[in-house]
């Protein structure tokens, strides 16, 4: 098996699992609360606080990753996870709870910047570059999708103490990992500034930037629809069951539409991979909001197409801001994976009174077409 082969596939398979362990305690919230005693504001504060924390970090640990060749973020990063978001589960007060999920999402921090820039030191600048990122996102997202149902059935078959032993397929695979992932090339070029004059130079980087920006509006796209779709759906009388596969189902789809993304850039180029990905949501955001009323089916499926669409750039996204510098690749990994959520996950504060006073439909349709104009400029500028 080739290097970069050898590389992708056990990066990829650490990214499937420590995603899926980032989403391992989403649908365990309400009994984790019940069984804590804590209301639903505390425990909205406990996970915003971690989850928060690992995304805002991701650049400084990106900085560092710059700067070693050594693996460790990658080998702490899963081992972390694979440790302390299953700890959460039976933590025994709220004070525990926190601990475990920051640890639990600092592995996560750990994790993304350097792997990423990992997988761009195995096929540097070629054309399998942006098909590398599409494999490696698309698997972590699909990951993230599959553990909540996972994750529910170990619940309900067994003693919640138990729990701690799902923490055993993540360790053997750092362990894996170590032995199978090949080594980081030595660096050439080492950041020879500090991280706050990295972070100024990488903002006069105007491409980057440009498509940072593009990555708020795409994460604030998935935040929405995370949080509000699931309202939605119970507002229009779906089952419970049926909330949770059709979630599932979005991000599946769009997992899937980041692994096949590179076929599409072919012939597309960034902007019209970006145009793609942006220009049909308003119009399927709206033929969701209508179908609802009469047809459960045709708004499933409709809602499943908005999941491939809202994803389908981002690996793109990610190869091309990567391809933007030398020197920080790990800063601009932390950036695109971490910040931007982080912003994106702020942009929720706001929408969420816009939805109290006027409806979560309002809210949607506003963030398409946030979407629908940054890919018109998209298709306009000069920046890309």
């Amino acid at each position: 098996m080739k290097k970069e082969t050898r590389g992708l596939f056990g990066l990829s398979l650490g990214h499937y699992v420590l995603d899926g362990y980032a989403a391992i305690l989403i649908p365990l919230y309400p009994l984790i609360a019940q069984r804590l005693n804590i209301n639903i504001a505390t425990m909205s504060t406990v996970i915003a606080i971690g989850y928060s924390i690992s995304s805002i970090l991701q650049p400084v640990f990106g900085y560092i990753s710059d700067n070693i060749n050594k693996r460790f973020f990658m080998f702490f990063g899963l081992l972390l996870a694979s440790i302390f978001m299953p700890l959460g589960y039976i933590a025994s007060n709220a004070c525990v709870l926190t601990i475990c999920l920051l640890l639990g999402m600092l592995g996560n921090a750990f994790y993304h910047p350097q792997v990423t820039k990992m997988i761009k030191d195995f096929y540097k600048d070629n054309q399998k570059l942006s098909l590398a990122i599409g494999v490696f996102l698309g698997l972590g997202t699909i990951g993230y999708a599959l553990s909540p149902y996972i994750s529910t059935f170990i619940a309900q078959k067994f003693p919640y103490e138990n729990y701690v032993y799902i923490s055993l397929i993540g360790i053997i695979l750092s362990f894996f990992m170590l032995f199978f992932v090949p080594k980081i090339s030595k660096i050439e070029e080492k950041t020879t500034v500090n991280f706050i004059e990295a972070i100024k130079e990488i903002m006069l980087n105007k491409p980057c930037m440009f498509l940072a920006m593009i990555t708020v509006i795409k994460a604030a796209l998935v935040m929405s629809f995370g949080t509000y779709i699931p309202f939605l759906l119970n507002k229009f009388g779906f089952s419970v069951i049926n909330i949770g596969l059709l979630v599932t189902l979005f991000y599946v789809a769009g997992g899937i539409s980041m692994i096949v993304s590179s076929r599409f850039e072919k012939y597309l180029k960034l902007k019209g991979m970006i145009a793609l990905s942006y220009l049909p949501l308003l119009p399927l955001i709206i033929a969701f909001l209508v179908s609802i009323k009469y047809s459960k089916v045709f708004a499933s499926i409709i809602l499943i197409l908005i999941g491939f669409f809202v994803l389908l750039a981002a690996g793109v996204v990610l190869a091309h801001a990567q391809r933007t510098t030398t020197k920080f690749v790990g800063i601009i990994s932390g950036i695109i994976q971490g910040l931007t959520l982080a912003i994106g996950s702020m942009l929720l504060i706001p929408f969420g009174y816009i939805g109290q006073q006027f409806g979560v439909e309002v809210v949607l349709i506003l963030i398409a077409f946030f979407a629908f104009i940054a890919s018109i400029y998209t298709l306009k500028t000069e920046i890309i």
